[in-house]
């Protein structure tokens, strides 16, 4: 026979071990503050070589630049406490003393310039070399205190250490570059946990941290391609932050007092790059075309509610110094369009595609579609391929993007940083233009900032005459974020800088 008095007590013995059970949850969890942030892409690795700010973003977890920048783009002390120019073509920097790497090997000047002599070998194959490759050689001065020499005046020394990230001169000799690609060491707020490419970035705080320690104990970085998805997870509490919300998402963000729209201008073009090298782009008039056939100001208000601006017929954003406020975008005219064509040679279009991601950009894949459709309407058949992270990067590197394809180019305010992609140097170009590279030359190696104004004004127009590129929009960055979080914002350049970022 059952007895009540004991199934009431077995019953309240069950509750009590539940709530304590809860309690004892409650209490790992204030103990262990995990922030999960949803990014929207992923490169397929973790190399330092990878030259994406979602690559960087990821390397800035672990390790440290010379120079920081924050979320508005301004420089601030990194590594490096001081720098001066003791003359036009040599800086002195004074690097940050009582530095340890995680492993608990000091930092110093070794280490900086074991960095930089890496990248610039000719041998290494570096995303961000052609930033850094008026650099003539690094002495060491003391432990720490180094001088680089360039080879000319360059003016945009300082910001462009700002996209290098300082890897241990040691720990490079045990492990080669593949090794500090596979298990990161650096001097960074938060320490190498685990990586699953095309998933997640786990990493823990590190303590020593000479900026502080993190305000979190753990942070989780995970890949959520679709904007949708991304949002799903942070109204269900499983993110803290997401990257890239779709426009068309914003007023469900807006409706619930949990969470936060997140948004600040960027400096990033987004534009479509055809491959000059090849039929039937190696022809100005088809790429003149191209440009006639889409009507962007529409995109920008369907597709982007008018949140971004048109860029004026030029890869830079009007917030960024160079840029040419004489030009104007090509007007959308698709009988232009079509005489252009068949002046090329192509009265009836021709089949091409279009290379892309999901949600690396804000509405990559809607604008894309949006292309293709407009395109249809002057005989040109267009393919959108939709790649992951991991693809694209494979496809960068292998310098095999397909006919055309979607990049946004950051300037971080100043031309030198945008220019450089249209460059031969960089790896990254399929046009060539002689003029172009003498005035890109030129405006790299003087610190009259007038001067260097009136010679990017130039680059622009050869942009413009030629057209290498369909010169879309300026893209704002739109992220959304938990009310549970605090002392984090986000960044113009798209870098997540979360060591002071807590959860209430």
């Amino acid at each position: 026979m059952w007895n009540s008095s004991f199934g009431r007590t077995a019953r309240l013995g069950a509750a009590a071990l539940a709530v304590g059970l809860l309690l004892s949850a409650s209490a790992a969890t204030a103990q262990d503050k995990t922030l999960v942030v949803g990014a929207a892409v992923f490169p397929d690795n973790l190399s330092t070589s990878t030259s994406s700010f979602a690559a960087l973003s990821l390397a800035y977890q672990t390790m440290d630049p010379l120079v920081l920048r924050d979320n508005n783009g301004k420089l601030l002390p990194g590594l490096a406490t001081a720098w001066e120019a003791v003359d036009p073509q040599t800086w002195r920097f004074t690097l940050r003393e009582g530095v340890k790497f995680h492993d608990g090997e000091a930092f110093d000047a070794e280490d900086v310039k074991f960095t930089l002599d890496y990248i610039l070998d000719p041998d290494t194959v570096y995303g961000s070399k052609s930033r850094i490759s008026a650099i003539d050689g690094v002495t060491i001065i003391d432990s720490n205190t180094v001088e680089i020499t360039t080879k000319a005046p360059f003016p945009t020394l300082v910001r462009a250490l700002s996209d290098i990230p300082i890897e241990p001169q040691h720990y490079h000799a045990a492990v080669g570059a593949e090794g500090q690609a596979a298990h990161p060491i650096g001097t960074g707020p938060f320490v190498f946990g685990e990586w699953t490419p095309g998933d997640r970035y786990e990493l823990t705080a590190n303590p020593d941290y000479w900026d502080g320690a993190p305000q979190v104990d753990r942070l989780v970085i995970r890949q959520i391609p679709e904007g949708s998805t991304r949002l799903a997870s942070l109204l269900a509490g499983e993110t803290h932050i997401i990257e890239e919300v779709p426009v068309d998402l914003i007023p469900r963000i807006e409706s619930d007092d949990n969470v936060a729209v997140a948004a600040v201008e960027s400096t990033v073009g987004l534009i479509l790059t055809m491959d000059t090298r090849q039929a039937p782009f190696d022809d100005p008039k088809v790429r003149m075309a191209m440009d006639y056939a889409i009507n962007k100001p529409l995109i920008l208000e369907q597709m982007l509610n008018n949140t971004g601006t048109l860029l004026k017929g030029q890869t830079l954003t009007s917030n960024t110094f160079g840029h040419n406020p004489n030009l104007e975008a090509r007007p959308y005219d698709p009988e232009k369009a079509k005489q252009l064509l068949a002046e090329a040679g192509y009265p009836d279009g021709f089949k091409t595609a279009l290379t892309t991601r999901s949600g690396k950009y804000l509405s990559d894949v809607d604008i894309s579609n949006a292309v293709a459709g407009m395109l249809s309407g002057v005989g040109i058949d267009l393919q959108v391929d939709v790649v992951e992270g991991g693809v694209y990067s494979k496809m960068v590197k292998a310098r095999e993007m397909g006919p055309i394809h979607m990049v946004g180019w950051f300037s971080l305010g100043d031309a030198d940083f945008s220019t450089v992609w249209f460059t031969e140097d960089s790896g990254r170009a399929y046009w060539k233009s002689d003029e172009y590279e003498e005035l890109f030359a030129k405006a790299r190696a003087t610190v009259d900032q007038t001067e260097r104004e009136g010679y990017y004004h130039r680059m622009m127009e050869i942009l413009h005459e030629e057209n290498p590129s369909v010169y879309m929009f300026g893209l704002p960055s739109i992220y959304a974020q938990s009310a549970q979080l605090s002392g984090w914002g986000p960044a113009s350049d798209k870098i997540l800088r979360l060591s002071k970022a807590a959860l209430n």
